[in-house]
């Protein structure tokens, strides 16, 4: 390209040149005006030449900055009550967990056949937006009743039919409420990590029976009073960071970073996400992600730092009815953007007065708008060797696609 501008700045000059020589009377003007035009057209050559490369090396993506995704699927939930049963010898199931609030009661069956979950609800909003995320949900009436024994203990009572038309009948009789100086934290592993939050738990008392499709379990005895098979728990916050890539559409962004920039992405299953920038500063940000069409979301902030139009989160913090986790990245985690490489973070989460409840390494592949992380636990015992993957993909916004009409646009493809 700046040869061919070159050639024709030439060809004007010579032009030029051998026109005004043809027009001028005089020998001395015309010396004159030919070294004039001659400076005036290597000048204008010049600028247009250079204004051209300029434009060349100026990246097409600089005026759109990366949404600031992250490239992990987490969840956290507050829930009033919270019971819990394990059982060895069913055929199909390993273990049933109940949430129950004031609007809904969920009822959750581990399938250790397929080693997923399966969640029964009676409130459809729910199990819509759960669906859309990939969680196996259901929609069915749960009923679900407390009262009080003989002995004036209390008593729960859950029915409900699986998706394979099995009955479902549990009776929960909770031993006495044992308060904790530090809240017993439980750990999951069979599908990414779930902790357990929980201030005060109750063993199940005698009278605790588990039937399915008529066949009882008991809860069964354990020697570790840290491991009960069964126990009923109030105040308790669920989290969990599950394995799978995320699929997001980034239908709008800014042309910058300010006060009040926002990012607008759909994904499957009519999944809408929204990024706002909170705070700024000229090397940081507080960047606020809402979910518009599910109120059951906690409040999520991301805390990144900035460096030449990318992000990296250095802590992310979630909070639902007054409880908060918090997980911290050392050096801060990178985000998805316009590049290939490859590094290695440490990470330590936090919930409330907890300071240190998981620790462990994640490590970050980026290609081009997309980022995967390989998780590593080292804390606590419970979870130590366990590793899952997470992931973003990003599909640019239509403007930026648009751009490769008559640009490069190499960093889409």
């Amino acid at each position: 390209m700046l040869r061919i501008m070159i050639s024709i700045c030439s060809t004007l000059m010579r032009s030029t040149v051998c026109s005004v020589g043809f027009l001028l009377k005089t020998s001395e003007r015309r010396v004159v005006m030919k070294n004039r035009i001659v400076s005036i057209g290597l000048v204008s050559c010049l600028f247009f030449c250079h204004e051209s490369v300029m434009r060349a090396q100026v990246p097409t993506n600089a005026s759109t900055p990366a949404a600031p995704v992250l490239p992990m699927d987490i969840k956290f939930r507050h829930v009033p009550q919270y019971f819990e049963q394990s059982f060895t010898d069913d055929p199909r199931y390993a273990r049933i967990e109940a949430l129950v609030d004031e609007e809904r009661c969920d009822v959750i069956l581990l399938d250790k056949t397929t080693n997923r979950e399966a969640l029964y609800s009676n409130l459809n909003r729910r199990v819509d937006a759960l669906a859309a995320d990939g969680v196996d949900a259901y929609t069915t009436p749960v009923d679900f009743t407390a009262f009080s024994t003989d002995d004036s203990h209390p008593l729960f009572l859950f029915h409900f039919h699986d998706q394979f038309g099995q009955e479902v009948t549990w009776r929960f009789v909770p031993g006495e409420m044992v308060p904790h100086a530090s809240p017993e934290l439980i750990f999951y592993t069979h599908s990414g990590v779930t902790l357990l939050y929980a201030p005060r738990r109750a063993g199940a008392a005698a009278g605790t029976i588990l039937t399915i499709a008529g066949r009882e379990y008991r809860p069964e005895s354990t020697r570790s009073h840290d491991a009960l098979a069964a126990f009923y728990a109030t105040d308790m916050t669920i989290s969990a960071i599950l394995p799978g890539t995320d699929l997001w559409n980034v239908e709008s962004g800014p042309d910058d970073i300010v006060q009040a920039a926002k990012w607008t992405l759909s994904g499957s299953g009519g999944q809408r996400r929204i990024l706002a920038v909170k705070q700024l500063s000229d090397a940081e940000a507080a960047i606020d992600q809402m979910d518009p069409n599910n109120p059951d979301v906690p409040q999520v902030v991301l805390n990144v730092v900035r460096a030449n139009g990318t992000y990296a989160v250095s802590s992310l913090s979630l909070e639902t009815h007054g409880n908060r986790l918090g997980i911290f990245f050392g050096p801060a985690l990178p985000l998805p953007a316009r590049q290939i490489d490859k590094t290695t973070v440490t990470f330590t989460v936090a919930e409330n007065e907890q300071a240190n409840v998981a620790s462990g390494e994640v490590e970050v592949q980026r290609t081009v708008d997309a980022e995967h992380l390989l998780w590593r636990f080292d804390t606590p015992n419970s979870a130590r060797g366990s590793t899952f993957v997470t992931g973003v993909n990003l599909i640019p916004a239509a403007r930026e696609q648009a751009k490769c009409v008559n640009e490069d646009c190499s960093y889409l493809r």
